[in-house]
């Protein structure tokens, strides 16, 4: 017998799922005395080979359809502060609620749309792979990623993931598209070098104690 946090390690999904197959009778397991799930290696054994009920489209069916994640982004602290976030956050959890659905987390992040080390970002992707929802919510598509959204949607869809979005972008000409993303490049890469050059300040003034402090 395995208990649900290493079954649900081995079979790649998240602990809620393996809850939510208990519920509906699609995979076995014993209850202890104290109420803890434990799961027979045999159907472990069926899941990891492709031999089990819960396998194949019955699987991908069963992963939480009526759940789903909601991510939220902002660009810059000026925009958290506003509260720009936030308003984001709530307008999709009122469409989720609209539509019956579950929200499983709730996903955010501060940081240019071209920043690939988005930490929630990667937190969600990982979540995904893992089953724990069917669905990923935002407002804009663009609030996902600045470039590459179908490389994004795409790669969600090989975990059965679909991306939303409440509402479309405004129409623009191929030209104002064009400056909108140079504009966001510039934004960028004007961060990072204020970052750059903030880091060496600190340690020239680290290293102006240290030579006074020896003096």
């Amino acid at each position: 017998m395995y208990a649900i946090g290493a079954a649900a390690l081995m079979i790649g999904v998240c602990i809620k799922t393996l809850r939510r197959w208990d519920k509906k009778g699609s995979i076995p397991c014993v209850r202890t005395l104290g109420g803890h799930r434990l799961f027979p290696v045999q159907e472990i054994t069926h899941l990891l080979k492709g031999t089990s009920n819960v396998t194949g489209s019955t699987l991908s069916r069963v992963i939480h359809q009526d759940a789903c994640a909601i991510y939220g982004h902002v660009s810059s602290h000026k925009q958290y502060k506003r509260g720009d976030l936030e308003r984001q956050i709530d307008q999709i959890k009122d469409h989720a609620l609209e539509k019956g659905l579950n929200v499983y987390h709730v996903y955010k992040d501060v940081s240019s749309g071209l920043n690939t080390t988005r930490k929630n970002l990667w937190k969600m992707l990982r979540d995904a792979r893992k089953g724990c929802f069917s669905q990923v919510l935002l407002t804009y598509k663009d609030r996902l990623t600045r470039f590459g959204y179908t490389y994004l949607q795409n790669y969600l869809a090989e975990f059965n993931v679909s991306v939303s979005y409440l509402n479309e972008l405004d129409a623009k000409t191929p030209e104002g598209e064009m400056v909108e993303d140079l504009v966001a490049i510039i934004h960028s890469f004007s961060g990072k070098l204020y970052r750059m050059r903030l880091s060496e300040k600190e340690r020239g003034n680290d290293t102006s104690v240290v030579e006074a402090s020896s003096s």
